[in-house]
């Protein structure tokens, strides 16, 4: 029963992006710092401290840059800025990608795209990970989301995410 009680209580903390900081604003107080003498992190070191479970790819992954009045969808390299600062009780960042509807791999999978609305941060609790693909999962060998998980092997023990 407890351990159902700890989950709960993990995914409500989940829900909220932690502390309410973006890396950006962590940038900018180390930058503050390092005037004074301190080592500035940079964008790509806070977010490797983050990623836990998670993985990210500076040359595949790509947010959702915003959609124009007629509904399209623009998508373009992620601004790690405006990803949340994970920390405390919820230490890892979670992406919580979403497949597109117009891009598809060779194989008919869809691409998958990071919205800012949807990273959120979660615990360091045993057994909880993080759903990086929405609908899918992560295949770690194929360095992306895949939809259809019947085509591949890719959640043997060695490398269920």
């Amino acid at each position: 029963m407890s351990r159902i009680l700890l989950a709960a209580a993990a995914l409500s903390a989940v829900v909220s992006l932690g502390n309410g900081k973006l890396i950006g604003d962590v940038v900018n107080e180390g930058l503050r710092r390092a005037q004074e003498g301190h080592r500035a992190l940079s964008n790509e070191d806070i977010l490797m401290g983050m990623l836990g479970k998670e993985v990210f790819s500076f040359d595949v992954d790509e947010c959702l840059v915003g959609v124009d009045e007629n509904g399209t969808a623009t998508y373009g390299r992620c601004e790690i800025r405006r990803f949340p600062y994970c920390e405390g009780n919820t230490p890892h960042i979670c992406f919580n990608r979403i497949n597109r509807q117009d891009k598809f791999w060779p194989d008919k999978n869809p691409y998958y795209y990071i919205d800012y609305k949807r990273i959120h941060c979660y615990p360091d609790i045993e057994g909880f990970t993080c759903s990086s693909c929405s609908p899918g999962r992560w295949c770690t060998p194929e360095g992306r989301c895949i939809l259809d998980e019947n085509m591949y092997s890719c959640w043997d023990d060695a490398t269920e995410q």
